[in-house]
């Protein structure tokens, strides 16, 4: 044997004790390897079969389809409609604005909606969904759909968006809806607030009934894959959303659209009220704006439109604008003179077309005055001395007291927000205001309606139907549904409301008054009430009224009178009571006239009145 062969020999202990290292060396790693497995797979399954659902799956929040507005006939004024979205999930997305980039590829994103998103990205947590666009044509959502393996992070969705149909016929009873903001957010933990396409009513009855319309939200569960894809749905009809209810109104929408036609160019408002329920047949506010705009989104073209209009389509004139109630207010006057018991209702008052206060001159609307005038005659000729002189006689107290009664000077609970109280003063008032003492020239211009007095067309509706039912102190309501509380004694003499109304008959019945027509009423087989009013909203000098009084159609728009009416019908049978309004145009026994004198016979068609009347009610006669 040579030394090499020797040394190639292996030890057969050697080998056996390397063998037997190595065997249990393998041994104990499968061993440990096998006793993590026994942990993992049978101590902690539980546990882990959980970790692996919740990665696994997710649950998406259902945006509940809102509740409709509907009118007393079922009419719908704000309704649902199918609107393609497109959203982004922060948490999906590694760099925002590669994400937007990719999408502008597709759809144009503007710079500020670009803004807007990456604003939205930083306040809201990275799971919640952040709305990039809305509103999109099919073409573009399409486009997104096609593109969507491309655009990791980027949802197209498919949810409802809030519609009226009439466009701007009720915007400004009905409001619009919005997305929530920071303080909605805060102020209500409502999920749903958080979700990026949600809309809460912001304005009118969307927002007054907003809970009632919202719904509950419900959620899906659904599968997802490594990229977040969703790959499966697991609905459960338990975690369905609840629709929200939908809301009732006591408007009627082809009397409030009739209106708006016989409006045309003109800016005002005009009220309709059932003077036994006090339902708000119609509450319109002209011109208007169309809703819609601010559910799609204004642009600046449209906010530059709708601010620089000088006849102001977005303020609610039916109840927020304080206006002069001008000869309309002389029914308070008259009825606050009966309680004080200062005149008989026979005594005649001399017009010569104007009075003297001291230095001042106080004139009646007609320069060459009127002659004698009972009561009766003061309200039928709107004689402007005969009032002057109750005032001096009793002063403002009693006038503001009695107006107080029949409803100025108050909000009433419609359910919607945005009305003014107007303003129904005493001297009390005036020192408050002002820091002076009230005088006998501010009780002359009060009795005319005119002076420190303001008053909404609602409120100008409300003193019509109080004065008409005789009995209650009526207040308007807008939501069906709506507990109301029951209608206060008005705590008027009878005998002297019916003098009121005998008078206010006069006005539209009888030759000479200010608002008759050989036809009446116009309406065939019926009697109106009603008083004009003309609302002045600039002084006239003393050089202009020795030159000649300037005509409304010789002034600025702007400058010319209001033009109002207030009527009921059928006179002896009270129905309803209707408050017109015009801005700036002219004599009440004109435009406003003639729209009261429209909706009074459309109103009594609409609820059938028309036809009993005509089959044998007959007319009263005084």
């Amino acid at each position: 044997m040579t030394p090499r062969d020797d040394e190639e020999r292996i030890d057969p202990q050697t080998v056996t004790r390397r063998t037997a290292l190595m065997a249990f060396g393998g041994i104990s790693v499968m061993g440990i390897l096998a006793s993590r497995l026994y942990y993992l797979q049978v101590t902690k399954a539980e546990d882990y079969t959980v970790l692996s659902d919740r990665n696994r799956f997710n649950f998406n929040i259902i945006v509940p389809e809102r509740g409709r507005i509907l009118d007393r006939n079922g009419e719908a004024l704000a309704i649902n409609r199918q609107d393609y979205r497109v959203l982004l999930i922060p948490e999906q997305v590694k760099d925002v604005d590669r994400a937007l980039d990719e999408l502008n590829a597709v759809v144009p994103i503007s710079d500020g909606t670009r803004q807007r998103v990456k604003r939205d990205v930083r306040r809201k947590a990275r799971f919640i969904p952040v709305l990039i666009e809305e509103h999109l044509d099919w073409n573009s959502f399409a486009a997104i759909n096609m593109r969507s393996p491309d655009l990791p992070g980027v949802i197209p969705d498919v949810g409802q968006g809030r519609a009226y149909p009439n466009k701007g016929i009720f915007a400004h009873t009905l409001g619009y809806v919005g997305t929530a903001g920071p303080k909605d957010v805060e102020a209500d933990p409502d999920p749903l607030l958080r979700q990026p396409a949600f809309r809460i009513g912001k304005t009118g009855v969307e927002a007054a009934a907003d809970e009632r319309l919202r719904g509950k939200a419900g959620r899906l569960k659904v599968e997802v894959n490594a990229f977040g894809r969703i790959v499966r749905e697991w609905p459960d009809p338990e975690d369905a959303p609840t629709p929200g209810e939908d809301v009732s109104l006591t408007l009627d929408a082809d009397l409030q659209r009739y209106a708006a036609e016989l409006f045309e160019e003109e800016s005002g408002a005009s009220v309709v009220i059932d003077v036994m329920t006090g339902e708000l047949r119609t509450l319109l506010s002209m011109p208007t704006f169309d809703g819609n705009l601010f559910v799609s989104g204004l642009t600046q073209a449209d906010m530059t439109a709708l601010n620089s209009d000088y006849k102001r389509p977005q303020f609610n004139k039916v109840l927020g604008g304080g206006y002069p109630p001008a000869s309309t207010f002389k029914m308070v006057v008259m009825l606050a003179a009966l309680k004080e018991g200062i005149i008989d209702t026979r005594e005649k008052i001399y017009c010569t077309g104007k009075t003297k206060l001291g230095s001042r001159t106080f004139h009646c609307w007609r320069r060459r005055g009127h002659g004698p005038m009972t009561m009766r005659d003061g309200l039928k000729n709107s004689c402007d001395i005969y009032f002057y002189e109750l005032a001096n006689r009793m002063g403002i107290n009693p006038i503001h007291d009695m107006a107080d009664k029949l409803g100025f000077g108050q909000r009433f609970d419609v359910g919607i927000t945005g009305q003014t109280a107007g303003i129904n003063p005493n001297g009390a008032w005036k020192e408050r205001r002002l820091g002076d003492g009230w005088r006998t020239g501010d009780s002359y211009n009060a009795s005319i309606g005119q002076g420190f007095v303001l008053a909404t067309p609602l409120q100008l509706a409300v003193m019509t139907a109080r004065i008409a039912n005789g009995r209650r102190a009526v207040t308007p309501h807008l939501i069906i549904g709506k507990e109301l509380p029951g209608f206060a004694p008005l705590d008027i003499d009878p005998s002297h409301l019916q003098f009121i109304r005998e008078s206010m008959w006069s006005v539209t019945q009888e030759p000479g008054g200010t608002a008759y027509r050989p036809n009446g009423s116009g309406i065939p087989g019926v009697d109106m009430a009603g008083k004009t009013g003309t609302g002045q909203v600039r002084s006239i000098s003393k050089a202009e009224r020795l030159s000649g009084v300037m005509s409304n159609a010789q002034l600025e728009w702007e400058l010319r009178d209001h033009s109002l009416f207030v009527g009921y019908a059928p006179y002896d049978a009270p129905r309803f009571a209707v408050a017109t309004l015009v801005e700036h145009g002219g004599s009440g026994a004109g435009k406003a006239a003639t729209i009261t004198r429209a909706l009074i016979q459309r109103v009594l068609e609409r609820d059938g009145m028309q036809a009993k009347v005509t089959q044998g009610a007959g007319k009263t006669q005084l």
